[in-house]
């Protein structure tokens, strides 16, 4: 597990709104709601609940947006990985359209957030490139625009020169463009919903690790190192940091560690080089390249990785991207390097489970944390609220876990080198 220090090396640390660290919990407490974690989800729960008046406590291992909220992309992406046909084959038509929908507005959701709240994060919404690494790659991608499109996701494509003028980049030919979509600052983001939560009453803890979760006649009991909660609802948002507390749930995901890092602070001329619109970028390679401003005169650039520390391969990984997207910018104009984990589920798709009664985990964003996780925190709160399981805009299914899920830390990294040498033979023949 990285060390709380160490988490301080991410660019958005150092240009982030401030909030002062919440203490720990102390003694015996009661609350109607429990929420384990304070990234995206966790905190969307806590103020939709919050605002309806119900007591409810916010407990993280570290701070709010430690985790990989506070050092995202900060990409609002509004797309899934699959396309509607297998999504809806997956789920069924009901709740398939409803997942769906949740997808194409979930942009929407984000900025409209911001907007009722006036939340401080630098958001910016020009519109999201998703661009084809290879020729091969390209006819999934159309396929994509069109059957999104016929959805009802604002989505269409760009190629060649006008492609090549919206990203600052010759390195694609063609890409699909999704104008809804937008970046914010995500520690900002995480740092401001726990502001709003908090002025609306919800109570917030740093350095509240939870330790057990259990039944204590009719309520679940909650330890720390320092408290107690008795609670109707437990509601875990830990999404790429689950871990043992609720049986079964770390088994339904893989950890990945997306990387990324930024430039120093750049001249306005070689700012305005690149993605002169405002655009977001990010490609179809497997060991994915994404891209964006910090709107602060810095180049951002990401992949997946092995250490959210990013060092070593990860680095060199993050260079080559550089110099495939971006090749004016070389290791030394590099300032800033830092990774956090998403949560991969079997299926790509969020989870919603209710295990036991008063129980509820949403997690599993697939690198689409910042739009997804938004609206899984809605959803969740809906749940509590009253919500039958079937009025929901997700399913609520049993565990999916992973077969072999103790060694997948081995099994990630063979298959990110196998996937990576792919991608980088598509580009060679294609």
């Amino acid at each position: 597990m990285l060390k709380f220090k160490d988490a301080d090396q991410s660019l958005w640390q150092h240009t982030a709104v401030k909030l002062t660290r919440p203490e720990p919990l102390k003694g015996a407490v009661k609350a109607d709601v429990t929420i384990v974690g304070a990234g995206f989800t966790g905190l969307r729960t806590a103020l939709e609940l919050a605002q309806k008046g119900v007591n409810v406590i916010v407990l993280d291992m570290h701070e709010p947006g430690w985790g990989a909220s506070g050092r995202s992309g900060g990409q609002v992406n509004p797309l899934a990985h699959a396309q509607p046909s297998e999504i809806i084959e997956q789920l069924g038509d009901v709740f398939g359209n409803r997942v769906l929908n949740n997808y194409i507005h979930s942009a929407d959701e984000v900025f409209d957030l911001i907007d009722k709240h006036d939340l401080k994060c630098d958001s910016v919404r020009k519109g999201w490139l998703r661009a084809a690494h290879s020729r091969s790659s390209i006819p999934e991608l159309e396929k994509m625009a069109k059957n999104w499109s016929d959805m009802g996701l604002d989505i269409d494509s760009v190629e060649g020169e006008q492609l090549n003028q919206l990203s600052g980049s010759t390195a694609y030919s063609y890409a699909t463009r999704v104008e809804s979509g937008g970046s914010i600052h995500p520690l900002s983001y995480t740092r401001e919903l726990a502001r709003v939560a908090m002025e609306h009453g919800a109570q917030i803890y740093s350095d509240s690790k939870v330790s057990k979760v259990e039944r204590k006649g009719d309520k679940w009991q909650l330890t720390t190192d320092t408290a107690t909660i008795d609670s109707e609802w437990v509601v875990f948002c830990t999404n790429g940091y689950t871990d043992d507390t609720l049986k079964g749930l770390k088994q339904t995901i893989i950890p990945l560690i997306s990387v990324q890092a930024a430039t120093r602070e750049l001249t306005d001329e070689e700012y305005a080089q690149v993605l002169p619109e405002g655009h977001t970028i990010a490609d179809t390679r497997r060991v994915i390249y994404y891209g964006r401003k910090d709107n602060r005169n810095r180049i951002l650039l990401g992949s997946l990785g092995s250490s959210e520390l990013c060092v070593g391969t990860d680095r060199d990984r993050i260079h080559n991207a550089f110099k495939t997207v971006f090749p004016q910018f070389k290791p030394e104009d590099i300032e800033f390097y830092w990774g956090g984990r998403i949560a991969h589920t079997k299926d790509l798709l969020p989870h919603l489970h209710e295990p036991a009664p008063g129980i509820l985990a949403g997690l599993g964003c697939n690198g689409r944390g910042v739009a997804m996780g938004t609206v899984i925190g809605r959803i969740l709160s809906e749940r509590v609220l009253g919500k039958e399981q079937q009025d929901l805009a997700m399913p609520t299914t049993p565990y999916k876990s992973f077969a072999f899920h103790r060694f997948h830390e081995v099994g990630v990294s063979v298959t990110t080198k196998y996937f990576e040498m792919r991608d980088a033979l598509e580009v060679k023949f294609s």
